[in-house]
């Protein structure tokens, strides 16, 4: 995974995570169900453990039928099922999914340049630690992310969120600044161009901001959980950055 992912854990550091944070999620979610998460307008905590649901089921459908769910998605019965319940069904068959399978064994994805499981249980560590903290955050109870995942979930929200980004809508109003993240020594750069951001894992004399933090700070401010950790630079094309990723993540 080395040469797509430069920043990547092993599987088995995948899946710790992974439990961890679901083992959190599923601990604070009781209390946030009927609570507004801050960070995501108009949603609930229930929201986000029927949003964490969904994905989990259509995630264990892509790797078990090999094939990513097209028409009729989402099945009705998933409203019909009570909350809690309906989440802990679709979790262990995600789980059934990844212990049945390599890493390296195929699956369907969105991602072209890599068709297997491992990219699902990559994926799913990063998904399930954001939704964490959601959850957390309606609860009033905000713990960390793990720093060894922020790192690479920062590259992943900057190569396959942002820059990965396939829409075709064009931003005449782009000022094609380049914004400079770094994080526990590793830089990354987005160009940000009308029709294509331009991703680079390094550093250029030419850059109009540097963003600069703890990798959990960094990772959740892109993510748009948590406020700017540190700036120097351009502010406006800081908060060009935070707009363009606010289209890539929602």
């Amino acid at each position: 995974m080395s040469d797509l992912y430069p920043h990547a854990l092993d599987f088995a550091a995948y899946r710790d995570n992974f439990d961890a944070d679901y083992a959190r999620f599923r601990e604070v979610a009781p209390a946030a169900l009927a609570v507004p998460v801050p960070e995501c307008g108009g949603w609930t905590g229930e929201d986000v453990v029927r949003h964490l649901t969904q994905v989990y089921l259509h995630k264990a459908e892509s790797i078990r039928t090999g094939v990513m769910p097209g028409g009729g998605w989402p099945p009705a019965w998933l409203a019909e099922r009570p909350t809690l319940e309906v989440l802990d069904e679709c979790h262990a068959g995600l789980q059934a999914e990844f212990d049945g399978h390599n890493p390296s064994d195929a699956a369907a994805t969105w991602f072209p340049e890599d068709q297997t499981v491992g990219f699902w249980i990559r994926r799913m560590a990063h998904e399930t630690a954001v939704h964490r903290r959601d959850v957390e955050g309606a609860a009033g109870s905000v713990t960390g992310v793990d720093a060894l995942l922020a790192v690479d979930g920062i590259d992943e929200v900057l190569a396959l969120m942002l820059a990965g980004d396939w829409s075709t809508e064009v931003f005449a109003e782009a000022t094609g600044a380049t914004v400079g993240i770094e994080s526990a020594g590793c830089r990354w750069e987005v160009t940000l161009n009308p029709a294509e951001d331009l991703f680079r894992r390094a550093a250029d004399e030419t850059e109009a901001a540097i963003v600069f933090g703890g990798p959990g700070d960094v990772l959740l401010w892109l993510w748009g959980r948590a406020p700017l950790p540190a700036f120097g630079g351009n502010a406006d094309a800081v908060s060009e950055l935070r707009a363009r990723l606010a289209l890539a993540t929602q």
